[in-house]
């Protein structure tokens, strides 16, 4: 029909825009979270475009149910607004079909919420552990920065390069100071530097070239100064983290033969952003009726009020899960239900009881 085709034209036009504006918002506050990583050398440079990339998904389950909120909101309040409402209520269009238009365009987006919910985000969870696991069992060389100071993660020097390539193979202006045993400090200057493994231990060293090693023991003014050609610096090993996955990055079909309230809560997790898309885009119709006299703003302020407490009642909902305070059956069903009979009485309000009380005062 060509209302319907009206108002899921209207809609999407609408949700392609706040999606838009809500990403970029988004995205640039984890572009400052994913470079002060690097910056501290907890991420390395050439990872920097995938953990965003992986970031950007996962913020998708947060921006895609508000954007379809938002936008059907902002889209019937306008209508409204514009009067185009009543021309459409006048040619004998109910509120009822218009909840059936939505509800059938919703039905559809969240399928595709659902394949990002239940695949998607679990693998994107899963490469995003892969690479922490790699940094964080990488060797001290793997988070430097040319021209920027660094401290190792023992707490027992500083190093800095003038120049570093690509794979972290060789360096040109190197410094280093180390903190060493028996109250001793050593400082070591070299003009190039290359980094080496060795084939028998598997112990990674830094071999500096053409350089000058400074020694002297703590509060004293005499140092032990040797010019050297080749001289091998020992790289520190950061600990082997065990890897083990997170419930997060869990398969959907391995999380459900799993036991555990942890694993409970993150089903129910995945399964919130499709009910929140189902549920909110219907709950928008009611909310968004006002009259050309109101301001369009105050419906939606409404809505991102009542969107506010919804998500604040699932967090609750999810802490209740994992601490067992309510079933875990229940989940967060009692949720779902409080917007189902909200969105009931709103659309009664609206339609069923109106037409109630009129009939009783004839």
């Amino acid at each position: 029909m060509i209302i319907a085709r009206y108002f899921i034209k209207e809609i999407t036009q609408t949700l392609f825009a706040v999606c838009l504006v809500l990403m970029i918002i988004g995205l640039s506050g984890q572009l400052v979270n994913v470079f002060s990583d690097v910056a501290t050398g907890t991420l390395s440079i050439n990872t920097v475009m995938v953990v965003l990339g992986l970031k950007s998904l996962k913020m998708l389950m947060v921006i895609l149910p508000l954007s379809l909120y938002l936008a059907v909101l902002m889209t019937l309040s306008r209508f409204y607004q514009n009067n185009e409402m009543a021309a459409i209520s006048a040619s004998g269009i109910s509120q009822l079909y218009i909840v059936k238009v939505i509800l059938s365009f919703t039905f559809l987006f969240s399928i595709l919420i659902g394949i990002f919910s239940f695949q998607i985000i679990p693998w994107s969870n899963g490469l995003q552990q892969e690479i922490s696991f790699k940094v964080q069992n990488a060797s001290e060389l793997e988070g430097m920065v040319a021209g920027r100071f660094r401290e190792s993660s023992a707490g027992e020097g500083v190093m800095y390069v003038e120049g570093l390539d690509v794979e972290h193979t060789q360096m040109q202006g190197v410094f280093i100071q180390q903190r060493l045993k028996k109250n001793a400090e050593l400082i070591i200057r070299a003009d190039k530097g290359r980094r080496e493994i060795n084939q028998q231990t598997g112990d990674q060293f830094m071999v500096l070239e053409n350089g000058v090693r400074y020694q002297r023991k703590r509060g004293k003014l005499d140092y032990t100064v040797i010019e050297f050609a080749e001289h091998g610096v020992r790289v520190h090993e950061k600990k082997s983290v065990i890897k083990r996955k997170k419930q997060s990055a869990l398969p959907t079909l391995e999380l459900l033969k799993k036991e555990g309230l942890i694993y409970t809560t993150e089903f129910h997790s995945r399964l919130a952003p499709v009910m929140l898309c189902l549920l909110l885009s219907v709950l928008a119709v009611p909310l968004s009726q006002t009259s050309p006299r109101q301001g369009q703003y105050l419906r939606l302020g409404l809505g991102l009020l009542v969107y506010i407490v919804v998500t604040n009642l699932i967090n609750v909902g999810k802490s209740w899960i994992t601490n067992g305070k309510v079933p875990p059956m229940l989940g967060l069903w009692w949720v779902y239900a409080i917007l189902l009979v909200l969105i009931i009485i709103l659309l009664m309000q609206q339609s069923g009881f109106r037409y109630l009380f009129s009939k009783r005062k004839q």
